[in-house]
């Protein structure tokens, strides 16, 4: 019951605080062809995890800067697979509501992307305050509750299966 009286109050913070109101209108034509920096925000899940890297091995092949937001103890499982350009976080960089602290902020302040794709499919709080601090153009991700107006472009999640909901995410943007 605390759990969900804290999760309650991390979202509102979020919504009243953090996210920004995105009706700016875009042009979808050829985005992920003339983009070439990508952040992708992997998920927390370790299934979810190990089959997201289809993603950003097809950003890479394409020639594409492949920045990975993930957890600090996972940054060697990403260094033995490929180098990719990273930016880590700890877990004492969420606050008690759940929400980025002031430093991580701060380091992600500093960075400017063309795409970002959220390739969490679960509602995490953190997760989704960092999608919204992150300047990127265009922010692609899977539909999620209690967030509206986050992603300029969003699919629904296979429940089931994490390798499905990936394989449809790139074959959606493989249009553009």
């Amino acid at each position: 019951m605390f759990e969900d009286i804290k999760n309650r109050i991390g979202y509102f913070i979020f919504r009243k605080k953090m996210l920004k109101n995105f009706n700016d209108k875009f042009s979808f034509n050829n985005f992920v062809e003339e983009s070439l920096d990508y952040i992708l925000i992997l998920p927390l899940n370790d299934l979810d995890f190990n089959n997201s890297f289809d993603v950003a091995k097809y950003f890479q092949i394409h020639k594409k800067n492949v920045t990975l937001f993930l957890p600090e103890h996972r940054k060697n499982l990403v260094r033995l697979t490929n180098s990719f350009t990273t930016i880590t976080y700890n877990f004492d960089d969420i606050t008690k509501l759940g929400l980025p602290n002031k430093q991580l902020q701060d380091k992600i302040a500093n960075h400017k992307f063309d795409v970002l794709v959220d390739l969490e499919r679960e509602d995490n709080l953190f997760l989704v305050s960092t999608v919204s601090l992150i300047k990127a153009k265009f922010k692609v991700g899977f539909k999620k509750n209690n967030v509206e107006n986050l992603y300029n472009f969003q699919l629904v999640n296979s429940k089931i299966n994490s390798e499905i909901s990936y394989r449809n995410l790139l074959n959606s943007l493989k249009m553009f």
